[in-house]
């Protein structure tokens, strides 16, 4: 599936653990990347398969490559972005799972790149961006 220009591929669904947990790989685009946020509901473990990414998680920036493995916490400010000039692709853990896939499906029917839909699907599913 398509969520907002990246590719997603799902690996385990969230009713294959009874809701504890989704899997999915995400192909992030040059230049792509998800902005600051903070989850409510989920926490995220993040594990870098190929390229390289900045993150920035809490307050601090930094780079993270093919083998690192990141840790969102629920509460704790999070974002990401491609800034090589190549894709990349890493596994994505939310726990729980069942409100993160829902919000997924819902996210890839989203057809522009309207940050203010995304904005809004994202408030009713917990998640907050920190926009300036």
């Amino acid at each position: 599936m398509q969520i907002l220009g990246q590719l997603v591929e799902e690996k385990i669904l969230s009713k294959d653990s009874k809701g504890g947990y989704y899997v999915f790989h995400m192909t992030i685009s040059p230049g792509a990347g998800v902005p600051p946020h903070v989850h409510t509901i989920e926490d995220e473990i993040i594990t870098v398969l190929s390229g390289e990414m900045e993150i920035f998680l809490d307050g601090k920036v930094f780079q993270a490559s093919t083998g690192d493995v990141l840790n969102f916490p629920i509460g704790v400010p999070h974002g990401f972005q491609n800034k090589s000039e190549a894709p990349c692709i890493v596994q994505v853990v939310v726990t729980p799972g069942t409100s993160f896939q829902s919000f997924f499906g819902e996210l890839s029917q989203l057809t522009g790149e309207d940050m203010g839909e995304v904005v809004e699907l994202s408030a009713r599913n917990g998640m907050t961006f920190l926009l300036d």
